[in-house]
């Protein structure tokens, strides 16, 4: 009879577990469902505005032109330079502004663009803004505010239901649509009245154009004019008509009058006022020896290198289902990974590869090692575990170190202090947080810069945006910052038979030799020793 008792009360008490975790995974589908956005409203569509032959902006491109090509191009090594571009474009516009950026954050560079486009609103511009929602926690008030201006909107790319928290919480949040959430628009766009346009790696925040006195990136754009601009355009259009770009009045609903929500944006921004001009560095030449392009487009006559080049995107689809993307399946949706290996393979003499965030698998090194024996030279420069603001992904980098060293390839790591000396302050502003430049030279006549990194993260799930320039004075350029960058601001690897990993000073090379990760702090090394085994690197 015990036994029967026993046997009954497991029973009982089995059957309220189940229930129980029935109970908790019906309240955690429900909640997840919640916080997974219903599908948006359809948004009105709408299409890039044709160039005016009357706008200031294209009497200037016209003054620019010179020698034959269809396109102009000019590399932006410097920050200070890198911005008063943008602004000046915003000032300079007359009919149309269009922004795509991963990251637009909301401090005084932010707000200063935030601000300038309002400005171009109000003189009759037309402005549409898009940003991928990961880390605009905290800025749907100030974003909302910029939408309640007429001639302005604001859309976000693929956006999280959970509007405050970190990024961890936003995912844990809605735990069942990670593979959606986990997908992120990584490119970075801003065309002015459908004639001059900007790409390339810089987000919109002060540590892309050496305004942090903390820490600043060395990066690189690329100013462009001409026929390829309407292609950048066309694919700007894709993304904004695009299901996953959402209005910002869909995630935060306006809580007060059109008229209120500007009196808002004018206190919130009034800070961010300052003009152009009181930049700091703004009339100092830039890392290539040019005066500033504001300057120059004061004058009416921007220095370029005219020629041919292809604009390439991925469709915003990339690595999604059919049923993440509205019913509609993507194909071709990796162009600009494609295209960059392409051109690679096609190499003949030299490759300079410049990524931030460098994580090559054994198909990467195999697609180097095949180079280096066609007899091409191939030197790759990314973060150390000192620079880079990603510790995991060199924990995941760090694998391939003897791999690539041994086909032949040389690799440099960014040395904060060698690129913080005073000396080199010209090139990489008053303080070196780390390398966000992702560009690629080949044969010092083609240039392929954007937003791509040479990781899974670009290839496989977020989307991605760059050039193609076949102009060798442009990939020349490229190929001398890239070589200041790695002899001046650099430790080269090298892996002696029989011995371990060294970092040397590949200007001199009779400084210090380091057997160790050099500059780095031992609670980094430590720490990425225990969890760089656990990182997924398709997901880094």
């Amino acid at each position: 009879m015990s036994d029967k008792l026993l046997d009954m009360k497991q029973e009982i008490f089995s059957g309220l577990i189940c229930r129980w975790r029935l109970a908790m995974a019906s309240t955690l589908l429900a909640l997840s469902g919640c916080l997974g956005l219903p599908p948006a409203p359809p948004s009105a569509p709408s299409d890039a505005l044709a160039a005016s032959p009357a706008a200031p902006l294209f009497k200037v491109a016209e003054n620019s032109r010179a020698g034959e090509g269809s396109s102009g191009f000019r590399l932006l090594p410097s920050g200070t330079d890198a911005l008063q571009a943008r602004l000046e474009l915003a000032r300079l516009a007359t009919k149309s502004l269009d922004l795509q950026y991963f990251i637009f954050q909301s401090d005084s560079t932010g707000r200063e663009m935030i601000r300038a486009l309002r400005d171009a609103a109000a003189r009759g511009v037309r402005v549409r803004l898009l940003i991928d929602d990961l880390y605009t926690q905290g800025q749907d008030e100030l974003l909302g505010c910029l939408a309640a201006h007429e001639r302005v909107e604001v859309r976000l790319f693929n956006p999280f239901a959970l509007r405050a928290g970190g990024v961890f919480a936003r995912f844990a949040a809605s735990p069942f649509f990670f593979g959606r959430l986990n997908h992120r628009m990584h490119n970075k766009l801003f065309v002015a009245d459908a004639v001059w346009a900007i790409t390339g790696g810089r987000n919109i925040g002060d540590e892309y154009f050496t305004r942090n006195d903390a820490g600043n990136f060395i990066d690189l754009d690329v100013l462009a004019a001409g026929k390829i601009v309407g292609d950048m355009s066309r694919q700007f259009d894709l993304y904004w008509n695009s299901a996953a770009a959402v209005p910002i009045e869909y995630v935060a609903a306006r809580s007060a009058s059109v008229s209120a929500l500007c009196d808002r944006f004018e206190t919130l921004t009034l800070s961010a006022s300052a003009s152009v001009s009181a930049l700091a560095g703004a009339d100092v030449p830039d890392a290539l020896g040019r005066p500033p392009v504001a300057t120059e487009f004061n004058v009416g006559r921007v220095h370029l290198a005219w020629g041919d080049g292809e604009s390439y995107a991925d469709v915003p689809g990339k690595a999604l289902s059919a049923s993440q993307t509205g019913g509609r399946q993507e194909h071709g949706s990796n162009p600009v990974r494609l295209n960059a290996l392409e051109h690679i393979r096609a190499a003949s003499g030299e490759v300079l590869l410049t990524s931030p965030y460098f994580i090559p698998g054994r198909a990467g090194v195999n697609l180097l090692a095949e180079a280096v024996r066609k007899g091409v030279k191939v030197s790759v420069l990314t973060n150390s575990l000192a620079s880079t603001d990603q510790p995991l992904v060199h924990g995941a980098y760090r694998r391939y170190r003897p791999a690539l060293l041994t086909a032949g390839v040389a690799l440099f790591e960014l040395s904060p202090q060698r690129a913080g000396r005073d000396e080199q302050r010209k090139l990489f502003g008053l303080s070196v947080g780390g390398l966000h430049t992702k560009s690629l030279v080949i044969d010092r006549k083609e240039l392929f810069v954007g937003s791509m990194n040479f990781d899974p993260r670009s290839d496989r799930i977020n989307t991605e945006s760059a050039l193609a320039i076949h102009v060798a004075e442009v990939a020349e350029d490229a190929a001398r910052l890239a070589t200041l960058s790695k002899m001046q601001a650099a430790h080269q690897l090298r892996l002696p038979e029989g011995q371990t990993l060294q970092w040397i000073a590949p200007a001199d090379g009779d400084g210090p030799v380091h057997v160790d990760e050099p500059e780095s702090e031992f609670w980094q090394k430590i720490w990425l020793l225990f969890t760089s085994q656990f990182a997924p690197e398709g997901l880094l």
